[in-house]
Order: structure tokens, then C-alpha cells, then sequence
């Protein structure tokens, strides 16, 4: 035998002022709860976002790299490849323009 299930009031249309203020402090309470979910997937999200991956040929077993040199400027082996790549054509750089300036 199926009984009949009584409508939900948790968000119904109120009648007197004591009602319009429950409902707008369950509507309010909802909205909030609602706000708190999405700001706490948004967060899970941003905090995977913020790990350190390391993706494509990288040894997985390695230490992590540091994210920017100067973090860690007197380890170069810590740097990332790129970083390391920038520092020598920086390098080089400085090597062309003292030689053009001494010979020239």
C-alpha cells in the first residue's frame, strides 16, 4: 500500500510575516550553503591547480624543482632546465657584449 508522501514547506510560498521571515532565513540559509559548496570546490580546485607536476620525460623519482632560481640560487642542480637555459644564454650574452666592447 503506497502512502502518501506530505509536500515539502522548506522553500513554499509564505502567508503570514512570521512565515516571510522563516522563509527568508531558510532561502538565505540555502544560498549560503550553496555559496560555501561552490567557494569550496572552487578551492579544491585552485589548490590541485598549485601542485608541482611534473609531466613528460621528468624522472619521477627526482627531487622536486625549485619553481624560480632565485629560491634556491646557489643549488643550480635544484633549477628547472629552463631556468638553467635562460642563465646560460644570459651568460653568453654578457660574454658577446664585453668582447665587442674590448675589440672594438
Amino acid at each position: 500500500i503506497a502512502r502518501a508522501v506530505p509536500a515539502r514547506r522548506a522553500l513554499a510560498t509564505p502567508t503570514t510575516h512570521h512565515e516571510h521571515d522563516d522563509h527568508v532565513k531558510r532561502v538565505a540559509t540555502h544560498v549560503y550553503a550553496a555559496a560555501r559548496a561552490l567557494a569550496r570546490r572552487a578551492d579544491a580546485k585552485t589548490s590541485f591547480a598549485r601542485t608541482q607536476t611534473r609531466g613528460y620525460a621528468a624522472d619521477p623519482n627526482a627531487p622536486p624543482k625549485v619553481p624560480y632560481p632565485w629560491n634556491d640560487p646557489m643549488n643550480p642542480s635544484n633549477w628547472k632546465e629552463e631556468h638553467v637555459v635562460f642563465a646560460v644564454l644570459g651568460g653568453w650574452a654578457v660574454v658577446i657584449a664585453g668582447a665587442k666592447s674590448a675589440f672594438s
